[in-house]
C-alpha cells in the first residue's frame, strides 16, 4: 500500500541473452512464470528465483498477444507464434503429441492473438481473415468463419480491381463459456492507406462480431465505421 511501498525490494532479474522486445502478456501459474523470449521462443522461469525451467524455440515470435494455459487433468499451454497453433506441457515445454502435428497445427495464415477454450474446442483468429475452430483433443480443424465477404471472382471498380473487404482481429477473442459465444473485433480493412481497392461497406472491418460456436453461425456484427 502507499504507506510500504517504499519497502519493495528486487527479489531476482532475469536477464534474456539478446536484446529485444518481449511481447505479449506473461502469465503465472503454480509457481512458474511463461512468457515469450527476445528471440523466438517461449521460457518458463522459476517464480521464486527467476531460474530458467525450461525454453521451446518457435518458427516466428511465441505469443505475439499472449498465452493461454488449460488445467483440465495435466496443464498445458497454448499459443501461436504466427505460423503455427502449439500446445505443449506446463511442467517441462513438451509437445502434446497428440495435438495435431506432435502438437503443432501448421496455419495457412498467420496468427499473433491469445485462443480461446469453450468446452472441447480452441479458436484462434487468423490474418485470412478468419476464425478457425479446432478440436482441442486431436487439434482437427472442425469449421471456418471468414471474417470478409468471400466472392466467386474478383471484379473491377473505377479500373481498379476490388479483392478485400474484411479487416484482422488484431485486438484479441474472448468467450461466454456458458452460452458458447465468441467476441471478436476486428481492425481496419485491408490496403488501409486508401481505400480504392475496396469499395463498399468493407463488412467485419472495424467491427465487434459475436459468432455462435456451437451452432456454428454468426449472431450479430456491430461496425463501428464503414469503409
Amino acid at each position: 500500500n502507499i504507506d510500504n511501498v517504499n519497502l519493495l525490494e528486487v527479489a531476482w532479474t532475469y536477464k534474456f541473452d539478446q536484446k529485444g522486445v518481449i511481447p505479449g502478456n506473461p502469465i503465472y501459474n503454480n509457481g512458474s512464470i511463461y512468457l515469450s523470449s527476445t528471440n523466438k521462443s517461449l521460457v518458463a522461469l522459476n517464480a521464486n528465483d527467476g531460474m530458467k525451467k525450461w525454453e521451446y524455440k518457435t518458427e516466428g515470435i511465441a505469443a505475439a498477444r499472449g498465452l493461454l494455459i488449460d488445467e483440465k487433468k495435466e496443464s498445458k499451454i497454448y499459443f501461436c507464434d504466427q505460423q503455427n497453433l502449439i500446445a505443449l506441457k506446463a511442467s517441462d515445454g513438451t509437445p502434446i503429441l497428440n495435438f495435431g502435428n506432435k502438437g503443432k497445427i501448421k496455419l495457412k495464415k498467420k496468427c499473433q492473438i491469445t485462443p480461446v477454450i469453450i468446452d472441447d474446442k480452441i479458436i484462434i483468429g487468423t490474418f485470412e481473415p478468419s476464425i478457425e475452430v479446432y478440436d482441442l483433443n486431436n487439434g482437427n480443424l472442425l469449421w471456418r468463419f471468414y471474417l470478409k465477404k468471400k466472392y466467386n471472382k474478383f471484379f473491377r471498380y473505377g479500373g481498379k480491381r476490388h479483392d478485400y473487404s474484411g479487416g484482422n482481429p488484431w485486438g484479441g477473442i474472448s468467450a461466454d463459456l456458458d452460452r458458447k459465444i465468441l467476441y471478436v473485433s476486428t481492425g481496419n480493412a485491408g490496403r488501409f492507406y486508401e481505400g480504392v481497392n475496396r469499395p463498399g461497406k468493407n463488412k467485419y472491418s472495424n467491427s465487434v462480431v459475436a459468432i455462435d460456436i456451437e451452432n456454428k453461425k454468426l449472431l450479430w456484427e456491430f461496425q463501428e465505421i464503414e469503409h
